[in-house]
């Protein structure tokens, strides 16, 4: 049976369940959420554990890694941040993976605060076989450019969705991997899907 989902906001509170995120505004503009520091000699403000990274992988060393993400054709345009329309353009899901030994962070980089940058798809593990997602746990979040987040260890993720009309969006990616050849599968686990089965609203 066909799955649709809209895509809402991301926030703290929101993505909560499927790992965390790290969103300057939202932490400046909150009350006290995390705890804050001073820092620089008084130039700047220290959030303090924003966001939670996981390992359970031999590797105890993190890799820095960049992703260069280009918009499908139908994705290539503007998205209003506070549009009052109704979500017109849909994007089907085909394929969802995961990391099962570790966390991944994406940290977008030269994208304004005040446009939709990227789109994020979890889901998280069936609770009888975590092989699998449960997609009853769909859920869709629109980003914007100034929000970096972080998927949870075994939380199951669309690949990176990049919105709007610049040609490429670049991400600075932190994941640990074993990167052993013989057992890919201790990286990343996908289950793929037609075109339809899951579709997004945006």
């Amino acid at each position: 049976m066909p799955v649709e989902v809209k895509a809402i906001p991301l926030s703290v509170q929101e993505f909560r369940s499927y790992g965390s995120i790290i969103s300057p505004d939202e932490e400046i503009g909150s009350s006290g959420t995390h705890q804050e520091v001073s820092a620089n000699q008084g130039t700047a403000i220290k959030f303090l554990q924003v966001s939670k990274i996981e390992n359970s992988s031999v590797n105890q060393l993190p890799n820095w890694n960049l992703f260069r993400c280009f918009p499908a054709p139908h994705l290539k345009k503007h998205f209003a941040v506070n549009s009052k329309t109704l979500n017109t353009t849909q994007h089907s899901i085909l394929v969802l993976e995961n990391h099962p030994q570790s966390s991944q962070t994406f940290i977008p980089m030269g994208r304004s605060s005040d446009e939709l940058a990227y789109l994020v798809v979890v889901a998280l593990p069936d609770s009888q076989d975590p092989r699998q997602p449960d997609l009853t746990t769909l859920r869709a979040f629109k980003c914007l450019g100034n929000q970096a987040i972080t998927y949870g260890q075994g939380i199951w993720h669309a690949p990176m969705i990049a919105l709007g009309e610049q040609k490429h969006l670049d991400f600075a990616v932190l994941i640990f991997e074993t990167l052993d050849e013989d057992k890919p599968e201790l990286d990343c686990q996908e289950v793929y899907y037609q075109q339809g089965d899951i579709s997004v609203c945006i």
